[in-house]
C-alpha cells in the first residue's frame, strides 16, 4: 500500500524554482488534496510563495454571501442569467446577499473556491477587492499594486495588472476550467462581462461584472500549450502559463471560433450569451 506523500515548504519551493517562477506575481488556482498532504495546509503553500518574493494572486469571490437577484429596472438581456427562474429563488427564500453589504476586511469566500481561497480571504496580511463581492485577493510585495488596479467599472483589473507586470498563472493539480484568466481573454476577444448584482453602501443593489461558465475552457488547451511548463510537487501537478501569452493567444483562438469555450451542455445560457457577445443593454 503506497503512503500519501508529505508536501513540505520547501519542497513547493523548489516547485516554484523549478518553473523559474520565483520574485513574480502568480495568479494560482489550487487543489490541496493533489499534493497528497501538505505540512500546515494552505498556509505553507502562500507562505512558501510569499517567501520567495512571490505575489500570489487568488480569486475570492463571495457571491453566496452577496449576491443579490437583478432588480426589476436593471434586466439586460443576454446576460447568461433566467430572470424568472432567481424570482422565483429569491421568493423562495431571501437571498443572503439581501441583508448584507460587502466590504473587503469580510472573510466570506465562495464554498466551491476551496480551502486555499478561504486561507487567503481570512489572513491578516491580505488586500481584497474593494468591490462587491471580492473578486481577488492578493498577498505579498505586489498585493497592493495588484488589487487597486481593479475598478467600477472593471472587476478584471487586477488581472490586467498580473499582465502588464509579467505575472503567470499556475495551476497546482486543476485543469483550465478554474482558469479566471480566461475570463479576462473573453472580454479582450470582444465579449461583454456579465452582470450580476449585490448590496452597494447605501443598500441598494450595484452592478458587479464578471464571467460565469467555464466548464468549457479545456478545450483552449491545445493553443496554450506552446507557452505551458511543468513540473510536480508531491503529487501535484503544476502546469503554468505567462499570463500575457493565455490572454493574446486564447483571445485570438475565440475570435477565431467563439464557439471553442462552450460547455459540454448545449443547453448552457451563458455560454450561448457569451459567444453571442455577452449583455445587451436596453434603449
Amino acid at each position: 500500500m503506497t503512503s500519501t506523500p508529505t508536501v513540505s515548504g520547501d519542497d513547493i519551493a523548489a516547485g516554484v524554482r523549478a518553473l523559474g517562477l520565483e520574485g513574480r506575481p502568480l495568479e494560482i488556482h489550487v487543489s490541496l488534496r493533489s499534493f497528497g498532504w501538505v505540512d500546515g495546509g494552505p498556509g505553507t503553500l502562500i507562505d512558501a510563495l510569499v517567501a520567495l518574493n512571490c505575489t500570489p494572486l487568488v480569486a475570492t469571490m463571495a457571491t453566496q454571501a452577496f449576491a443579490v437577484p437583478a432588480p426589476a429596472h436593471d434586466r439586460p438581456a443576454r446576460n447568461g442569467v433566467d430572470y424568472a427562474a432567481t424570482d422565483r429563488s429569491a421568493a423562495a427564500s431571501p437571498w443572503p446577499g439581501c441583508s448584507r453589504v460587502y466590504d473587503s476586511s469580510c472573510t466570506d469566500t465562495d464554498s466551491w473556491l476551496g480551502a486555499t481561497a478561504a486561507h487567503i480571504a481570512g489572513r491578516a496580511d491580505r488586500v481584497r477587492c474593494g468591490r462587491p463581492c471580492g473578486e481577488f485577493s492578493a498577498v505579498g510585495p505586489m498585493a497592493s499594486a495588484l488589487i487597486e488596479a481593479e475598478t467600477p467599472d472593471d472587476s478584471f483589473g487586477p488581472l490586467r495588472a498580473l499582465v502588464d507586470n509579467d505575472g503567470w498563472v499556475v495551476l497546482m493539480g486543476v485543469s483550465l476550467t478554474k482558469l479566471t484568466l480566461l475570463h479576462l481573454a473573453e472580454v479582450e476577444a470582444g465579449r461583454r462581462p456579465f452582470i450580476r448584482w449585490a448590496l452597494g453602501p447605501r443598500h441598494t443593489a450595484i452592478r458587479v461584472m464578471g464571467g460565469e461558465c467555464s466548464r468549457g475552457f479545456d478545450r483552449l488547451a491545445e493553443v496554450l500549450a506552446p507557452i505551458e511548463r511543468r513540473t510536480q510537487v508531491g503529487i501535484s501537478p503544476w502546469r503554468a502559463f505567462p499570463a500575457r501569452g493565455v490572454v493574446e493567444r486564447a483571445a485570438a483562438a475565440i475570435q477565431r471560433q467563439p464557439t471553442i469555450t462552450h460547455c459540454p451542455d448545449p443547453r448552457c445560457i451563458e455560454c450561448a450569451d457569451a459567444i453571442a457577445g455577452g449583455p445587451i443593454e436596453p434603449d
